[in-house]
């Protein structure tokens, strides 16, 4: 019989006698063929004809509403299947229309859906866990961390979010693993510093060890970074591997990236957070009393051969004086100081349009008088849909921050000189009598001799120092989505930024009064008036403005698009920026005691000196994203970037990336069979970086232009001008530093997520370094060389990061993040002086953290007999130059000078700087560790932030080691030092300076650091009463900033920083937030 159209047919499996009609499908192992439409009668189970593809559609959100891209839809019990796209909308064909679906997706939960006959289909997935699904500022764009190729760091931002502090690195301390933050703790308005991993430079004219920043995919500066108010600041994510590499040169030492907050759809938000705190020292330095200065000197001028007859020996009645009237100088000028944080947001919008407004206020004062800080940001921004497919974005930002304190210029203008001078100052001093200065050297001359300084009268006199910052920035967005290629976008981006900056420094002339002395030896302070003396605290008026006027210039292509299980996006952009820097400085000697401080009030010289500068950059760069099944993921990036620091030919470096992951846990084989991992991802980078750590225009010969020095003729009025070259030659060769980045790393969840796990090893290749050369060149040049491309550097280390997540019961809920990290470096190629290659000073083949370099310390010679006995055996010993006496620290002579040859020679018996040997692996710490836990009961909260670090050696500042003098006061724990009345002292002698303040295993100290950065203890209103008393949410918060130090291996100060520098400080503040 013919075959016909109409008739039905079916396929038949040849491998056993079954037959289906077309609208079934038999699956067999065997070939399969067509069958005539009336073969199927001979089948023993004949099928009935059903219903065929029904076309199901949808769309999956998650919680918030938003379209999930790359789901997986499948048909249960088989592997039939798509996925969403970019809009999170499926189609798929199902048999009857009564099947189940199931829906699942990296960092949510699986859910298993009905179809029930229906035909459109709307599904929610709830998060699995947030810290997957968590959405990350990447460059020029973002991704969902369970597709994060890169080592990329978040920061959890509700746990900084009510922090006192006035940087923003500040808040970030001891938040994640390889990223460290020095400073910002300390003196009102110093901000906080960030460093990315090891980052390390040898140049000396040009770069930086600290990150790129980037705020709403515009460079800018740390400063503009600092200035943010964390209300403000959506995200902050860090890039640390070769993820970086879209920024190109740049992004050398990684890349900060932070989103701003923008508006929400629906109805005005208003929200306040608030909180005003008192800062105070953790521990202020301890020094010598009066008292125990004056026997400290006593012991001193003994040793050194003096007679209680002389007229530098401290009398019992001048000691006992100082017994009774003791003044501390520090605690006299030290106060708690006020810390208060304030800021308000309003937010909301349509459909149409959105908007964000926020302004905030910080202020500090410092713990002495008439320090302060402050500054006020504001932020507004607005998103508009204009037109189908056409959205606009503008946003307007500005920051105004002031510091004032008094001007300090006596002994040297630096900013520590109030507490060098607290400290330092002798505690039998003291500043008035009878109301009047009294001048604390009565040397001839001490107009401008530190150990004249008198703090107190420089802090109530009218001189100041002062700095007004402003800044306004303009982001204008727009944004097209091409009608004729799916998902395929134009957009572009411009930025105006404008600083303005303004210092101010007034000095005068500061009159003291000498005095006659009293007590038998005349060292106490109180006769009679014998005159006056004047300080010179700088005696001038100096004004310093200076403007920056930069923009930024990008415009993108972008492609996203979903086909099934395969997800691609890409981006293509040009950026070009331009920056103008415009500083004056004005000065006028001879400030008028009493006048305004102006310069018109001035009767000395005035000179104007003005600087300008301008730069720019061109850069192209493009990424492509792959992403199978969520399975598969790919990443590839290129960027081009031009700089004026080098010559025109080797001005543009090409700096490619490219990553990959494997979603391990994806895979059938895994998730079938391994129950206990819900989440396995192995993930991989390189990339090549540069780094461009010169001046610009360093490769030409720079010249300077001097008046009054050029040959005149035919008169004696014209003033002859003359080009002469400064003392840096030109470098024409040099060219990019090339840093290739490798960076492996898993990402897990385990215990149905409760348990997370991230870990990171990176080691990063840097070569053709620029470096500053220690060689110089000959007189007769009179030049200094330039930085070359010379050194080779690796550096590597490895990051753990740990989290664990649970509900108690449906109140209770804890976390507890904890991280641990440890890098170094090796150099292989530096530059070595001529006299230590190959020496043990020879850094070659070592870290640039070579450790501790001093004498190997053998102990103290407590008495006479003492030194006797190992002078026997050591003939002819000295300790540079002294011979051994009681009360002397001694070493080990382990060589002698060099000979002839350049080789040093057999131990002389002479302890000499050509003793000295590595005394440790490591000078600073390089481990790390991270402990956050926080707990939550129903409305309370309870969240801490501590840190340990270790791996170094640290020791007492060479500062503290000095000797005292009689009008330069020392640590208190010189007071236990030895001498002939107490030979069991803990400290050596003062008599001998040169002998002990030598860095050795006697002022080793344990490197340990232990301490809880911060901790934050709020209550939480329920909805119900918080709407009862008019309000959508209220939160009361108490927050402390360095509140507990658990180990301090120092007996006189804290364990950062010099002794003689501002301290660490501890805030306590009160805050309440408010919704409405």
């Amino acid at each position: 019989m013919p075959h016909s159209l109409h008739a039905p047919f079916t396929l038949r499996a040849t491998t056993r006698l079954a037959y289906v009609p077309l609208v079934g499908f038999l699956i067999s192992t065997g070939p399969v063929q067509a069958a005539t439409a009336g073969a199927w009668a001979d089948a023993p189970h004949p099928a009935a004809p059903v219903s065929v593809n029904v076309n199901v559609t949808g769309t999956v959100k998650d919680a918030k509403g938003n379209a999930i891209p790359g789901v997986t839809v499948v048909l249960k019990g088989t592997t039939t299947g798509t996925t969403t796209d970019a809009e999170g909308v499926f189609r798929i064909n199902l048999p009857t229309g009564n099947e189940t679906l199931v829906f699942s997706s990296v960092g949510y939960k699986k859910v298993e859906v009905p179809v029930a006959g229906r035909t459109n289909l709307d599904i929610a997935l709830d998060d699995e866990t947030s810290a997957l699904n968590e959405v990350v500022v990447v460059g020029y764009g973002t991704l969902p961390k369970a597709s994060l190729t890169g080592a990329v760091a978040v920061v959890d931002m509700k746990a900084i979010q009510e922090l006192p502090v006035g940087s923003l690195s500040t808040a970030i301390q001891g938040q994640l693993p390889g990223v460290s933050v020095s400073g910002g703790t300390g003196r009102p308005g110093d901000p906080g510093h960030i460093t990315v991993r090891n980052p390390k430079i040898f140049s000396k004219d040009g770069g930086t060890e600290y990150p790129l920043f980037v705020i709403d995919n515009v460079v800018r500066t740390e400063e503009d970074f600092n200035l943010l108010d964390q209300s403000e600041v959506e995200s902050i994510s860090i890039l640390k591997d070769a993820a970086a590499a879209i920024y190109g040169a740049r992004s050398n030492q990684g890349v900060v990236m932070v989103a701003t907050k923008r508006g929400k759809a629906g109805p005005p938000k208003l929200s306040y957070s608030g909180s005003v705190g008192s800062s105070d020292a953790v521990r202020l330095p301890t020094m010598m009393t009066g008292e125990q200065h004056a026997i400290y000197m006593n012991d001193y001028n003994m040793g050194r051969g003096g007679k209680v007859t002389d007229a530098a020996y401290y009398t019992p009645d001048e000691i006992e004086h100082f017994r009774n009237n003791n003044f501390n100088w520090l605690e006299e000028a030290w106060k708690p100081a006020i810390v208060t944080r304030h800021a308000f947001n309003v937010s909301g919008g349509s459909d149409r349009a959105t908007y964000f407004a926020g302004v905030s206020y910080n202020y500090q004062n410092a713990n002495f008088d008439n320090i302060n800080s402050n500054k006020w940001t504001f932020r507004a921004s607005t998103d508009v849909n204009v037109a189908r497919g056409l959205k606009a974005g503008l946003s307007l930002s500005g920051d105004l921050a002031q510091k004032r304190m008094y001007f300090l210029k006596q002994g040297g203008e630096n900013p520590e000189n109030d507490m060098r001078s607290l400290l330092l100052t002798p505690q039998f001093s003291t500043p008035y009598i009878d109301g009047k200065p009294v001048l604390l050297n009565p040397i001839s001359n001490p107009s401008n001799n530190f150990d004249a300084f008198h703090f107190f009268e420089v802090q109530n006199s009218d001189n100041f120092t002062s700095t007004r910052n402003t800044g306004l920035n303009i982001n204008a967005t727009l944004e097209y989505e091409l009608p004729f290629v799916k998902g395929l976008k134009a957009r572009m981006l411009y930025s105006k930024t404008m600083d303005n900056s303004f210092g101010k420094q007034y000095g005068t002339k500061i009159t003291v009064y000498r005095y006659s002395m009293l007590g038998e030896h005349k060292h106490i302070y109180g006769g009679d008036i014998l005159g006056t003396a004047v300080l010179d605290n700088g005696d001038r008026v100096r004004i310093n403005p200076n403007y920056t006027d930069s923009y930024q210039w990008n415009g993108y292509l972008t492609y996203e698009r979903t086909f099934g299980k395969h997800q691609v996006s890409a981006i293509a952009l040009f950026e070009q920026s331009e920056t103008h820097y415009d500083d004056v400085a004005a000065f006028a000697g001879g400030a008028i005691v009493g006048g305004l401080p102006n310069m018109r009030y001035t009767v000395g010289t005035q000179t104007t000196s003005e600087s300008e500068s301008e730069s720019g950059t061109l850069s192209y760069a493009g990424r492509f994203n792959y992403n199978y099944a969520n399975k598969y993921l790919l990443e590839g990036s290129l960027r081009y970037d031009a700089s004026t620091n080098f010559a025109p030919e080797y001005r543009w470096g090409a700096f490619p990336s490219v990553s990959a992951g494997w979603v391990m846990s994806e895979e059938s084989f895994f998730h079938d069979n391994v129950a206990a991992v819900d989440f396995l991802k192995i993930r991989g980078s390189v990339g090549l970086l540069g780094g461009d750590a010169t001046r610009a225009y360093n490769w030409q010969s720079n010249y300077n232009l001097q008046g009054g020095k050029g040959a005149v003729f035919n008169g004696n009025n014209d003033k002859g001008l003359i080009f002469s070259p400064n003392n840096t030659m030109a470098n024409r060769q040099a060219r990019w530093d090339e840093n290739t980045k490798f960076n492996a790393g898993i990402d897990a969840q385990f215990l149905n997520n409760k348990l997370s796990l991230s870990a990171d090893g990176f080691y990063d290749k840097r070569r053709n370094m620029l470096t500053a050369l220690t060689s110089s060149v000959s007189q007769l040049i009179g030049a200094t060389l330039p930085s070359e491309n010379f050194s080779s550097l690796d550096a590597f280390g490895y990051e753990i990061s740990l989290g664990y997540a649970d509900h108690i019961t449906d109140d209770w809920s804890y976390r507890l993040n904890t991280f641990f990290s440890w890098s170094d470096n090796k150099q292989l190629k530096v530059d070595v002086e001529k006299g230590k290659i190959g020496t043990w000073e020879d850094p070659t083949g070592r870290s640039t953290d070579m450790g501790v370099q001093g004498y190997r310390y053998l102990g103290m010679f407590r008495s006479q007999p003492e030194v006797d006995q190992w002078l026997e055996s050591h003939k002819g010993y000295t300790i540079m130059g002294e011979v051994p006496k009681a009360g002397m620290l001694y070493y080990e002579d382990i060589r002698g000078p060099k000979d002839a040859n350049g080789n040093f020679t057999a131990p002389d018996g002479k302890i000499t700087d050509v003793d000295q040997e590595f005394l440790t692996k490591k000078a600073s710490n390089h481990y790390g560790f991270g402990f956050n836990p926080s707990m939550s009961f129903r409305g309370l909260t309870i969240s801490m932030t501590m840190g340990l670090s270790w791996g170094g050696q640290a020791m007492v500042e060479s500062a503290a080691r000095k000797q005292a003098t009689a009008t330069s006061n020392r640590p208190a724990f010189w007071a236990d030092h030895w001498s002939a009345e107490n030979q069991g002292a803990k400290y050596p002698s003062p008599s001998y300076p040169s002998t002990y303040d030598l860095a050795s295993a006697f002022w080793f100290r344990s490197s340990v650091s232990a301490g809880m950065r911060n901790a934050n203890v709020s209550y939480t209103l329920s909805e119900n009463t918080a709407q009862r008393l008019g309000m959508g949410s209220v939160k009361v918060f108490f927050v402390a900033v360095n509140p507990i130090n658990f180990y301090n291996p120092y007996d006189y100060k804290t364990f950062s920083g010099g002794f003689d520098s501002y301290p660490t400080l501890r805030s306590l503040s009160l805050g309440l937030n408010v919704g409405f």
